[in-house]
């Protein structure tokens, strides 16, 4: 069995090849927050304080429009659906651990990280160190990604006024769309999803990015039902 420090550097080892990808994604985001009006404080502490991407595009998106604080938190939840099932996945693998454990590892949670938490406690043998596994791939994580975002930020603050940043933060959320869909239910949420916003895009605070989120995860929660129906699951 595995030390805790090795597994700590086996995580950190495992999640470098991530870090590539990331690079341009923090970029974006960081400059989305200085072009949505957010000093280079505020937008580091969203960052540092949220560590979701998708979450901190939507709600520099939001802020820019002068939506109501309530929106703002209602959209950045709504697209952070997604680690509820993460966390009923994980939680069996980790019950064993104390809350102040449970809870850094929820904070550090991400996709990538999901994805190796879950692979590295499905192999065989007890669940030993695996936790420190979990936040070495994490922490690693954490600490680029501000690292990435604050860059951003810092050169957000030097871009003229008159340059749109808005179509960089388009681009990119094309970019993290295109590569999720790989099934009928992806497809049909991105479809309903655009379809409502574009409807909706005459609502006031940007609303419609909420309207579209709520459609575009019932419609993919319908279809996949709708499947397992067929199947024989349910």
């Amino acid at each position: 069995m595995r030390s805790p420090r090795d597994e700590f550097a086996a995580g950190a080892r495992e999640i470098a090849p991530v870090l590539v990808g990331m690079v341009p994604f923090g970029l974006v985001t960081g400059v989305a927050a200085t072009a949505s009006g957010l000093t280079p404080l505020q937008g580091f502490a969203l960052s540092a304080l949220s560590f979701s991407g998708i979450a901190q595009l939507v709600v520099c998106q939001l802020i820019a429009a002068n939506s109501p604080a309530i929106v703002v938190v209602a959209a950045g939840s709504i697209v952070s659906l997604r680690f509820v099932m993460y966390s009923a996945a994980v939680s069996p693998h980790l019950a064993h651990l104390d809350r102040r454990w449970r809870a850094l590892l929820a904070f550090l949670m991400t996709d990538q990280s999901f994805a190796m938490t879950t692979a590295r406690f499905s192999a065989p043998g007890g669940p030993g160190f695996r936790h420190w596994h979990t936040l070495g791939a994490s922490l690693t994580l954490y600490l680029s990604w501000q690292s990435v975002v604050a860059l951003g930020i810092a050169v957000g603050a030097q871009v003229p006024a008159s340059w749109s940043l808005d179509f960089a933060v388009v681009l990119t959320f094309i970019a993290l769309l295109v590569p999720a869909v790989r099934t009928r239910a992806d497809l049909g949420a991105a479809i309903v999803a655009a379809a409502i916003a574009l409807v909706a895009a005459g609502l006031p605070y940007r609303l419609a990015l909420v309207a579209a989120s709520l459609a575009g995860i019932a419609a993919g929660m319908a279809i996949e039902r709708s499947r397992r129906v067929r199947r024989g699951i349910e």
